[in-house]
């Protein structure tokens, strides 16, 4: 049995879920998967009970995530977009306990997609902050953590990097804090992998095991061994995942500006990606 719990994106299958989105938990379990990563951008089609049931049926993990909006933005100078972000997050937390989430993260400090004309000022941090410090004691109080993931500077101003994420965890100051990171989003925002992968071992709790173009792994530019060297050296046995899209549908295509055919199919993406992730952590954590 590996160290590592491999999770899959329910967008790899889906571009919304909904209530016929159950049988993805099967799927997952079919294909090799020990969790699978709930988007919660859609709240109102989310029943977390038979989520919970499906799961425990199944042996199957589950995390959450999600992104904000310039309506939900945390660290907007607008009072009402910060209000309602913190509404969001802690109805996203209530849901994540109620199907039996592990823990909840994603682009949690700003709004995705969202640019500014200057650098941001230290303003923006702090709000986010103000409001994340209060996400994490409830999130405690319902026994999750919270992982903060820094994403590309196409789609936020505020945290690209692994660096940029400990000082708001820092800032935050919750011990039930933690960073998700991303290899695709790396791959634009980082130096090497070794050396993030590395800071951000004390706490990670998620780590999107992403090609740098979102196709099957091992296929693209990303150094693998680097990521791998530095889990092992750091005995990481937590959860990593694929975040992978082959099927983009219209709907999801502006977000994940995938404008050709990554794989032959998603099943094809993961099934290969799969094998690939699981020889390396066979290769690193061998010693």
């Amino acid at each position: 049995m590996g160290r590592l719990q491999y999770a899959v994106h329910a967008y790899a299958w889906t571009a919304k879920w909904t209530k016929d989105s159950l049988c993805l938990l099967g799927k997952a379990k079919d294909m090799g998967f020990d969790a699978i990563e709930i988007p919660l951008m859609d709240l109102e089609n989310i029943d977390p009970l038979s989520i919970r049931e499906e799961a425990q049926k199944l042996h199957l993990k589950v995390v959450t995530s999600t992104v904000l909006s310039e309506a939900t933005d945390v660290s907007s100078p607008d009072e009402d977009a910060r209000r309602n972000g913190l509404r969001y997050l802690e109805k996203c937390l209530e849901v994540s306990v109620g199907m039996g989430a592990l823990s909840f993260s994603g682009v949690i400090y700003s709004a995705l997609g969202k640019r500014i004309s200057t650098f941001p000022g230290p303003e923006y941090l702090e709000r986010a902050a103000k409001a994340l410090k209060k996400v994490a004691q409830k999130a405690r109080s319902l026994g999750l953590v919270v992982g903060i993931e820094p994403v590309n500077r196409y789609e936020t101003f505020l945290i690209n990097t692994c660096e940029q994420a400990l000082r708001l965890l820092e800032m935050i100051g919750e011990d039930n804090v933690r960073i998700h990171l991303d290899a695709y989003h790396m791959n634009i925002e980082e130096n090497d992998f070794y050396t993030p992968t590395k800071k951000a071992l004390p706490y990670l709790c998620h780590y999107h095991l992403s090609e740098s173009h979102r196709g099957i792994p091992g296929t693209g530019t990303v150094d693998w061994d680097d990521i791998f060297r530095a889990l092992a050296e750091g005995n990481y046995q937590g959860m990593v995942g694929m975040e992978s899209f082959a099927e983009v549908s219209d709907s999801m295509r502006a977000g994940t500006c995938i404008w050709r055919k990554m794989a032959p199919s998603s099943d094809v993406l993961l099934r290969e990606g799969l094998v690939f992730l699981k020889n390396l952590e066979r290769k690193h954590f061998a010693s």
